[in-house]
């Protein structure tokens, strides 16, 4: 009876083992690529985005602030990775500053901030809207109440995000 390796390492004195291993790595592979190519199915790589409209608060700056800001530019969130601008100003609308002041008997009334103003921006943007997030650029989520620090060509400031829609 032989035997089925014999001295020399061979499947019944014919095929090498190493033979063998090298054939069967290369029937896996051969498979994994059947797989991978004409099994699977492909990935959708282009995701529909939105026309999305938000507003941002900026509260109590001076007038060189106000007057650096125009219709038309691009706004970038100054902690956001992304070289992508958040949005375009579309509109500008600016009041006097008010905040509230507690007098001396103890009572807050609301009190105008002399040579500062609140500005609002309504900003344009393309996103992605998905489960109730508002996504711009795929990555920056725009959330009411956020604080955040963006800045144009010519300024930088806080602002507060106001309101979102489509």
């Amino acid at each position: 009876m032989k035997k089925i390796i014999d001295q020399n390492g061979r499947l019944f004195g014919k095929i090498s083992v190493i033979d063998v291993l090298f054939l069967l790595v290369v029937a896996a592979v051969c498979a994994a690529f059947y797989v991978k190519f004409n099994v699977l199915d492909v990935t959708r790589k282009t995701v529909d985005t939105v026309p999305v409209t938000y507003k941002i608060t900026i509260y109590g700056v001076r007038d060189y602030t106000v007057k650096s800001l125009a219709v038309g530019d691009l706004i970038y969130d100054k902690d956001y990775s992304g070289e992508q601008p958040v949005g375009k100003i579309t509109d500008i609308s600016v009041q006097a500053a008010v905040r509230a002041v507690e007098k001396t008997d103890g009572t807050i009334v609301s009190g105008p901030v002399e040579g500062c103003y609140d500005v609002t921006l309504t900003l344009s943007a393309q996103a992605i809207r998905s489960s109730g997030r508002t996504l711009v650029n795929r990555t920056y989520e725009v959330n009411v109440n956020s604080e955040r620090v963006f800045n144009t060509k010519y300024a930088t400031f806080s602002a507060t995000i106001t309101g979102v829609s489509s």
